[in-house]
């Protein structure tokens, strides 16, 4: 065993975990590594931007096998950590089995969205506020989370890593290492923040009978300024209808994209807002999460629970069949709500039968990962889960609708929550349900495959010096010749990943903002 600390700035306090680093032991002698990729990485500043993809590895019909970057997505609530770095193995021609195990409960009742930093996993709940419980793997139990300086986490709230320090949203306001940049506003109140491109960008609105207002706004600021967010030079744009709000933003290139729950699609290019889908009140459209795949910006939209892309210019996409749907559910109200990818392949949470899909894009295919419930038996009967027990309970039709909220890489797994519709407390009243199938809503999950590791990538503000191994038993990346992660893992064609071609600065993760430069041992 061996202790490690993580200081979490300004937000989650100090944890000190007894763990083990990873689930591959550490060898006895270091044996010779059976690939080693070296790589020399130029991030630039941290201004929020989507890094992207380090390398691939191709084989000789281009296939890819192997592959290292940091995954830009945002999954209905928080942001997930820029900062998590993934290396990643495939075996071609076989199908991945895949294990799942349960965390304890969380015990936030029925239903909880992940919030991941450093890689640390924390669980939140809207039902009672400041309710963030965070995973010890050592004590194998969640501990109450303190709040971040800003106040309580709410939803469109959350904390990143932005270059050596944390920027902290929650409670109107936002701060960087403990430090406010952004105060309450006089009037109305500043919600759902994003960080990217060097700016800031949040809603602003009021409710009112009179002079109601809903705003997207963006403000120039990055932490080299050293001051606060000067709002003098904020570029705004109106919402169609007051009290809009997102669930999901994103960036493509050098755009921001956000989406209204009305519908409204908002793009901002450093320079001016415009709207390239007008909100309406007359049908649904919604988007819960935005992630960065290849060459697109991928929106998970809701009622089609298709995925839907956008690459620039004035017009998004729908992906029909992306992803398919279980047989025997209704095709009704169904919303693709997260995204992620792990082991170079793509991940989506579908309600309302927590479906978990996966596609991989050489075999152009996608493959059931199954349920992330073992209940109600699967049905067209209705468009959710338990209809007849909710109108009993005098509750709304898709109350026990079945969520996956978070879809997190950690370590060598992909850590899934899920919820019913929303964050509910849970009442004795509710007896159709045993105890053990009630704490399968707000539960978190272990998903987990062969042949992906995710590390927390130690940020300085100069190159990166980056080792991605396959040695015998296990997977392992190095940082300035320190080990930041390793999982295990036995490679099966050694040959092929050793003849594979390296395509530098591309990838599943999107094109690499910066410079790599590199080698293959």
């Amino acid at each position: 065993m061996m202790r490690f600390c993580l200081l979490l700035t300004g937000c989650l306090g100090f944890l000190c975990l007894e763990s083990v680093k990873s689930n591959a032991a550490e060898p006895e002698k270091a044996a010779p590594p059976l690939l080693k990729i070296s790589a020399r990485v130029d991030l630039g500043e941290d201004v929020g931007q989507s890094f992207g993809s380090l390398f691939e590895l191709r084989d000789a019909d281009g296939t890819v096998i192997a592959g290292a970057g940091l995954m830009d997505v945002y999954n209905t609530r928080f942001r997930g950590d820029r900062h998590t770095l993934q290396f990643y193995v495939k075996q071609p021609g076989t199908i991945p089995t895949a294990q799942t195990k349960r965390l304890p409960h969380p015990d936030l009742d029925t239903g909880v969205y992940l919030l991941d930093l450093n890689q640390t996993i924390s669980a939140w709940s809207g039902y009672r506020p400041g309710a963030l419980r965070t995973w010890n793997p050592a004590a194998g139990k969640w501990i109450d989370t303190p709040e971040p300086p800003t106040g309580p986490v709410g939803s469109g709230d959350g904390m990143q890593r932005v270059g050596t320090g944390v920027l902290t949203f929650s409670s109107n306001r936002a701060a960087y290492n403990g430090r406010i940049i952004l105060a309450p506003p006089a009037e109305g109140r500043y919600y759902n923040f994003y960080y990217a491109q060097g700016f800031l960008c949040f809603y602003h609105g009021k409710r009112s009978e009179q002079g109601g207002f809903t705003k997207v706004v963006a403000c120039p600021w990055k932490p080299s300024d050293g001051g606060p967010v000067d709002l003098s030079r904020a570029v705004s744009i109106d919402c169609k209808f007051v009290g809009a709000t997102p669930f999901a933003w994103g960036q493509f290139r050098n755009e921001l994209l956000t989406v209204s729950n009305w519908g409204g699609v908002y793009v901002f290019d450093g320079t001016k807002w415009r709207t390239i889908l007008e909100a309406s009140d007359k049908s649904s459209y919604q988007v819960y999460s935005m992630l960065n795949f290849r060459d697109r910006l991928l929106l998970a939209q809701y009622p089609s629970g298709e995925l839907f892309e956008y690459t620039g210019g004035t017009e998004i996409r729908q992906l029909s069949g992306w992803p398919p749907r279980l047989p025997g559910v209704s095709p009704s109200a169904r919303e693709a709500q997260t995204l992620a990818i792990y082991r170079g392949d793509l991940f989506v949470g579908v309600w309302p039968w927590a479906e978990l899909w996966r596609y991989d894009a050489d075999a152009d295919r996608w493959f059931s990962e199954g349920r992330m419930f073992s209940h109600p038996e699967l049905t067209d009967k209705t468009v959710h889960p338990y209809e007849v027990e909710a109108v009993q309970h005098k509750l709304v039709l898709n109350h026990w609708g079945q969520r996956i909220t978070g879809l997190v890489p950690l370590g060598g797994a992909l850590m899934v929550s899920t919820s019913s519709k929303g964050t509910y407390p849970w009442s004795d009243q509710y007896t159709f349900l045993t105890d053990a199938q009630r704490r399968e809503y707000g539960a978190v999950l272990a998903f987990e495959m062969p042949g992906n590791l995710a590390a927390q990538l130690k940020w300085k503000d100069q190159p990166l010096e980056l080792e991605f191994c396959i040695e015998p038993g296990r997977l392992v990346i190095r940082q300035d010749g320190q080990e930041i992660g390793a999982t295990a893992f036995a490679a099966t064609d050694v040959k092929r990943l050793q003849q594979a071609r390296v395509v530098w600065g591309e990838g599943v993760y999107g094109k690499l903002k910066g410079t790599v430069q590199g080698t293959r041992e």
